[in-house]
């Protein structure tokens, strides 16, 4: 790792927490100011905050992934996952200085049943969330040609907010099983060795798109089971359900398994299987 300072933008988000971590870890100067401090919806500050930490690495892990958020104040999430990232892209590529981005399984439309590779065509994303982060990509590469943007999906890991497997086993209870989507399935994904993942690759001159997730495929409804199981918690504490009986206001894609086939073909890819990680991360490996 050749940088000498790094502006983390969204530092204290699931994803951020553990970027954060590891380059702190890793004894490398960290400049992640908070968003009442930043606005990456505003140029000014943006520019403002790589000049003050003398940057010469900004990774953005800001963003609006609320779906339900997305689609009640459309104005605002399209401020923060499309304007933001525009922003700091040409914020970057005025100072030569390379971007990395997180994106979203969500840009893919889920129509396909095989892993998406990076260069699979997305499709249309059917929600504004998902569309948002397909626009921030567009923009990016055409602003900046110093970029890593890495798609990731279905996060779990340590942080100051719950994620979805927090919340499973905190709230199922086998008298009053949770009703968990049986029929969607993503790539449960391990943010801690994401953050490993993105420290390598930001280490290398091999700009581009990249698929970044845990290795394997899994509906919600198995990843709750697992979870389950590893704190030997009764299974029955959930149950499956169709998506469709769910009733959500928002449409998501039926499959957006990753496939992490540019990393692999360049003997990058240190990420584990789904199962190994979730293991880890709740202390039963």
């Amino acid at each position: 790792m050749q940088s000498k300072s790094t502006l983390l933008l969204g530092a204290s988000g699931l994803l951020g927490s553990a970027v954060a971590s590891h380059w702190k870890s890793a004894g490398l100067e960290l400049h992640a100011p908070s968003s009442q401090l930043v606005d990456i919806r505003q140029f000014d500050q943006v520019d403002g905050a790589i000049e003050g930490a003398n940057a010469d690495l900004v990774i953005n892990c800001a963003a609006e992934s609320s779906l339900e958020e997305a689609a009640r104040d459309p104005d605002r999430a399209y401020g923060i996952n499309v304007l933001g990232p525009h922003n700091i892209a040409l914020a970057c590529a005025r100072r030569n200085i390379p971007l990395a981005h997180f994106s979203t399984d969500y840009v893919f439309d889920g129509h396909r049943r095989q892993p998406y590779r990076e260069m699979d065509a997305t499709g249309s994303p059917p929600n504004l969330y998902g569309k948002g982060k397909q626009d921030a990509e567009l923009l990016i590469r055409q602003s900046t040609p110093r970029h890593y943007i890495l798609r990731v999906a279905a996060l779990f890991g340590p942080g100051h907010r719950a994620d979805f497997v927090d919340w499973i086993l905190s709230k199922a209870d086998p008298t009053q099983p949770l009703t968990i989507v049986a029929d969607r399935r993503v790539s449960p994904s391990y943010t801690v060795d994401i953050a490993k993942q993105l420290f390598r690759l930001v280490s290398t001159p091999f700009y581009g798109t990249y698929h970044a997730s845990s290795h394997g495929e899994a509906s919600w409804f198995d990843l709750a089971q697992e979870a389950l199981r590893l704190r030997d918690k009764n299974i029955a504490g959930v149950r499956p359900v169709a998506d469709s009986a769910l009733k959500s206001p928002v449409v998501r894609p039926r499959y957006t398994v990753l496939d992490n086939y540019n990393l692999r073909l360049r003997g990058l890819d240190e990420m584990r299987p789904w199962k190994e990680a979730l293991a880890e991360y709740l202390g039963a490996s």
